[in-house]
């Protein structure tokens, strides 16, 4: 099946030359939006598979528009596209939710690269990016569970006994959504229970 993706980017060429290279690369490309409020309600409604976002968007921070989109579809797999390469910034993004992140005068190999190892489910930098306590260029495979990285938050607060409740003040969502988050987590940690899914990653911690 061929990949969904929504391109985020307040710049209309040179979003219309990565969607030329997306499409090129045999990738669907479903939607268009230049905000952060429009890509969360076109991702809302169209439920892509991949989003590639940009930071400096008109009316929010991109990490904003991240955190949301990756809050009401848990599935969905975003890489950031964006000119700022500073370690917080980076940092901010795969916090948010984000799993590769590409500065945009990258050769676009390496652009569709990081799009390719998000849909495996790994978090790839771009050449020189920097995350947190890590060196540059470095590439973190994903769990062998294949919790996404705000799956595995949902589930270490599921291991330390937090209802739907909390955890969704705490991650600032809805019970629905968190109670999503759930189900996938029982999912992909073959758990029948919440309490099952809490053995299993407080024995993954150890």
């Amino acid at each position: 099946m061929t990949t969904r993706v929504m391109v985020v980017d307040d710049h209309p060429l040179f979003r219309a030359a990565l969607v030329t290279l997306l499409r090129a690369s045999s990738y669907d490309v479903v939607a268009e939006t230049a905000s952060a409020a429009e890509a969360i309600a076109v991702a809302g409604s169209c439920r892509p598979d991949m989003a590639i976002v940009d930071l400096g968007l008109p009316d929010a921070p991109g990490q904003q528009a991240i955190a949301r989109m990756c809050a009401e579809l848990p599935e969905l797999r975003v890489v950031v596209l964006s000119m700022y390469e500073d370690a917080a910034t980076v940092q901010q993004a795969l916090d948010a939710g984000a799993l590769g992140y590409v500065v945009k005068d990258a050769p676009p190999a390496e652009v569709i690269a990081a799009i390719k190892a998000a849909e495996l489910g790994a978090s790839v930098l771009g050449a020189g990016l920097v995350r947190t306590g890590t060196s540059p260029g470095a590439r973190v495979e994903p769990p062998a569970d294949g919790l996404t990285p705000r799956e595995r938050t949902v589930a270490d607060l599921v291991a330390r006994g937090l209802p739907n409740r909390l955890i969704a003040e705490r991650l600032g969502v809805s019970q629905k959504t968190v109670a999503n988050y759930v189900s996938s987590v029982l999912l992909k940690l073959g758990a029948t229970d919440r309490h099952e899914a809490a053995r299993i990653v407080r024995a993954q911690q150890r």
